[in-house]
């Protein structure tokens, strides 16, 4: 997976109630590897094809933390991007993704605060090859700049 090279450089000001962005991700068994490295966290549901198909699933299950990792992409690096901290997740994971699932992550501004220069935003993550959705979530983002002010 490409690291991306530009990171976007939006503030508060920048933002509408209603404004949408999207991006995608495949998810590759080196991905998941890295993460279980990573984490710590080797459970076969998430390493071992057999041991997840005998429970019921297609494969190996991708973590669900993994697939919150990419909004932390989604803030840090395309919307908003340099201006932004992360300020709290609540999610609700709902279907599983699998080693090579495509994933595309959507979102949508839902509140403004200007006076704690604060958004929210509303997260549905898919999977591409079948439509499922994956997790949905409640993105709180803060900024560390607007146009006017430092």
């Amino acid at each position: 997976m490409p690291t991306p090279t530009v990171i976007a450089e939006k503030t508060i000001d920048d933002f509408s109630i209603g404004q949408e962005f999207s991006f995608s991700v495949t998810i590759t068994k080196s991905d998941v590897e890295r993460f279980a490295q990573l984490s710590g966290d080797i459970n076969p549901l998430h390493m071992d094809d057999g041991f997840a198909e005998q429970r019921g699933f297609k494969g190996r299950v991708v973590h669900g933390l993994l697939l919150s990792g990419y909004l932390s992409r989604l803030v840090g690096v395309h919307f908003p991007g340099r201006h932004a901290l992360l300020h709290g997740i609540n999610i609700n994971f709902l279907s599983p993704a699998y080693v090579n699932d495509t994933v595309n992550i959507e979102c949508i501004v839902n509140q403004i605060s200007l006076s704690t220069r604060i958004i929210i935003l509303k997260v549905v993550m898919k999977n591409l090859k079948n439509n499922n959705v994956l997790l949905r979530a409640k993105v709180q983002v803060g900024f560390t700049q607007t146009n006017g002010l430092r």
